[in-house]
Order: structure tokens, then sequence, then C-alpha cells
């Protein structure tokens, strides 16, 4: 057994017997250090649902099954977790949003709140014909974009593309300046390495709405990436900063803010939740000497247009 599974296999030991917190803390830092074996994010799971973060729970076993499939005992805890959630899952609205919504769902932990205002705008753009490519910077599992996608598909009057723009493996490092609630990201276990999910997930999740053609997956970390697709990205009718930490969404901001047209929409998944995601945004706003008219969506999202 080498030091990373002797890592793991304490962890379960600690949680087995009763010592919850200890063995969250073993399986985050196996997450953080880039190497984390099958059951990293079972472990993390039961931990949370030991705690009654059944919603944690239940996102963590997800990205256990995106990473490693064959995992029986995360199948079996992601259908108890799901049949307990089936009520919440049988409110979702009866229209075409909602059809899209229960396909999208299983890859995506974005508020219905959320993606239902990603949907409205991007159907807006499209039906109004206005001119510009969509770009998502923060893709995780692929379900937002696979609604994206399928706005695209069947609304858009012209060619139009969707870049999704990704690290495909976690989470990159956060600084001192990315809390919440003056807790540190490292510790709030959605660090380093989480929200992981390979480009496949991202292919699957757009295959199941018939839309493959039209995204293009960019792999790498923003700072990196982004400068050099600037081109071939072009006008942006719809960016989705869903960076989470300060430094991901400066780097969205500075590459791609320019690109967006006027009047173009913009959507920011965690202002409301990582202090730093804020801090970005609100530095930005002073130093381009514009106002952006927020709207809230929910505790965490907020879309504002270009001025």
């Amino acid at each position: 057994m080498n030091l990373i599974q002797t890592k793991l296999h304490a962890a379960e030991g600690l949680y087995l017997v009763g010592l919850t917190r200890a063995a969250f803390e073993i399986a985050c830092g196996l997450k953080r250090s880039g190497a984390a074996p099958d059951g990293t994010d079972l472990m993390r799971a039961k931990c949370r649902l030991r705690q009654g973060r059944h919603q944690e729970a239940y996102e963590m076993v997800k990205e256990e099954l995106r990473l490693h499939p064959g995992n029986a005992q995360a199948k079996k805890l992601l259908d108890r977790l799901a049949k307990q959630s089936r009520t919440v899952e049988m409110a979702a609205p009866a229209d075409e949003f909602g059809l899209i919504l229960a396909s999208v769902r299983p890859f995506t932990m974005m508020s219905e709140a959320r993606l239902r205002t990603m949907y409205t705008n991007a159907r807006r753009i499209c039906e109004e014909d206005r001119q510009g490519n969509f770009v998502e910077c923060g893709v995780a599992a692929g379900g937002c974009s696979a609604l994206l996608a399928h706005v695209i598909k069947n609304y858009s009057k012209r060619p139009r593309l969707l870049f999704c723009f990704d690290t495909f493996e976690g989470m990159p490092k956060p600084t001192s300046a990315d809390t919440h609630a003056g807790l540190a990201a490292d510790e709030s276990g959605w660090g380093t390495g989480t929200c992981a999910a390979p480009v496949d997930s991202l292919m699957q999740a757009v295959r199941v709405v018939g839309a493959a053609d039209v995204i293009r997956p960019m792999k790498g970390l923003f700072r990196e990436t982004l400068p050099v697709t600037r081109e071939s990205v072009g006008s942006i009718a719809l960016l989705h900063l869903d960076g989470d930490w300060y430094e991901s969404t400066r780097d969205i901001l500075t590459n791609l803010y320019e690109l967006v047209l006027p009047d173009g929409y913009l959507q920011v998944d965690d202002y409301g939740h990582w202090e730093g995601c804020r801090k970005a945004l609100d530095e930005f706003e002073k130093e381009q000497n514009v106002v952006f008219e927020k709207t809230i969506i929910d505790e965490t999202g907020i879309s504002f247009r270009k001025p």
C-alpha cells in the first residue's frame, strides 16, 4: 500500500470510530494533492452526510463517479441520495426549460434560478439574432454548457459557438482572498482539486441534448488558455464567469471583458459566496470606471449587461 492509499485508509478508520472531521480533512488533503485515489470523494461525501450536509454529500458522490465510474459503493450511495431528493427533482417546471433541466441536472451544481437566468438570456440573444459567441469559464461536469448548447442548437439564427474553458482536473489553488464568511476556501471542503470532471463528462452532457457540435472545450488554467484563444473566441454575446476564485475571476475579466459586445450578458456564479470573486469584480468595475447594474439571481449568483 503506497502513502496515498495509506492516508485514505487512515481516513476510513477515523470515520469508522466517529472522528468525522479528521477523516474529512485527510480526504480534502488528498484532493489538494492532485493524486486522490478511488474512494476519496466518496469519503468526503460520507463525512458530509454524517454532518447533515446532504446536498454537499450528493455533489461529492457525483464527483466520485465522474472520476471513478466503477465505484459500486458510490453508486449505491448516489441512488439513496437521489431517492431522498426525488420530491425536489419532481418540482421542476413543466415547460421547455424544465425538460432541459431534467436532462442536465446530473451534470451541474448550479441552482435552478441561475440556470433559468442563463437559459432566458441565451434564448433572447438567439431569438433577437444578436452577434457573438457564448463563453463559459468554469465548466465542471458540463450541465450549464449543455443547457447553453441546447439553446444555440435550437434557437440561434446564425452560426454560433460555445467555448468551454476549464482545467478539467479540478479547482486550482486559491489565494488568501478566497474565503467565505471568514473561512478559507481550502478549509471549506470545496477548495483545491474539487469540482473536478474530465472533458468526457462535458461531452456526455452535450450529447444528451444533441448539441455536441456547437461546443469547443478549452483545457487549462485561464491565465494560460485565455490570452492565446481570444482571437478564435471573437465577439461575445454571453459570458459566464464561474471561476470561483479571485485570480480566476480577474483572469476572465482581463482577457474577455473587452470582447463582450455592448449590452451583452454576463453572469457571475459565486459573487455572493466567495469573497475573492466579489472583490475581483468590484475592483474591475472601478478600474473600468463603469457601473454594473447587477441583478441578484439567488444567494450567490448575479447577472448584468455590459454598459
